[in-house]
């Protein structure tokens, strides 16, 4: 096994050790599987678990970013309010679920949410969410990631606010995007390195990784979550 494999698996196993006592499985339910992407982060997750080839509906809401959706997908747009400051950081206001959202979690399915924590419609809405999902008694399991470093202490903190709220709630699951990327919670050496222009360009300095390369990985453990669900 080459080393770089070896540091891949670790990485997948260190961010599924926050998940204690899942077990790998199939979709053994009988109701359909539906993946339902919240957000930029969650519908790039959903988009690569349907590379995969799940037979499943796909749904996502998000903004106008959705060139990649394939034929079939469902896509509701939704825009957030503009955010706001607190000491720094920039928070979104809770967001209430809507009707049209509604009408894609009351079909009889196991849904799997996908959302990535931090920025705007994803982190809006998972609350609400997560009690209509618990309101209406739905069969579903909901796959949160934290930011990395590189995306700022302003989404991170607000990931981490989020998180405490939503961590006690049956059928979440939290994976951390910093672990999954470096093995580590902490920065890479050199922070003042993490990008720095030559010329016309940004460079990513040693021992960081690129937001792209950070996302592929995320989008890859988002899949491996799912595929380690008891359903």
């Amino acid at each position: 096994m080459e080393r770089r494999d070896l540091i891949k698996g670790l990485g997948v196993l260190g961010a599924m050790a926050l998940v204690p006592g899942i077990l790998a499985i199939g979709n053994h339910s009988k109701k359909k599987l539906h993946f339902v992407g919240l957000g930029q982060g969650g519908t790039n997750a959903m988009v690569y678990i349907h590379e995969k080839g799940i037979a499943a509906k796909y749904s996502c809401i998000s903004g106008p970013y959705v060139a990649h959706l394939k034929p079939g997908m469902e896509h509701l747009f939704f825009e957030t309010p503009r955010d706001y400051r607190i000491g720094g950081i920039h928070y979104k206001k809770p967001m209430d679920i809507t009707s049209e959202m509604e009408a894609i979690f009351n079909e009889d399915h196991r849904y799997i949410i996908l959302t990535g924590l931090g920025a705007s419609v994803g982190t809006g809405l998972i609350s609400s969410v997560l009690d209509f999902l618990n309101t209406e008694k739905k069969n579903y399991h909901v796959i949160c990631s934290l930011p990395s470093f590189n995306l700022g202490r302003s989404k991170r903190t607000y990931a981490e606010e989020k998180k405490a709220e939503i961590k006690g709630i049956n059928n979440v699951l939290l994976f951390d995007q910093q672990i999954v990327a470096y093995g580590t919670l902490n920065d890479p050496p050199d922070p003042k390195n993490r990008i720095y222009i030559v010329g016309q360009k940004l460079v990513v300095g040693p021992g960081y990784l690129s937001i792209h390369q950070i996302f592929d990985k995320g989008n890859e453990t988002f899949y491996n979550y799912f595929k380690s669900i008891k359903s």
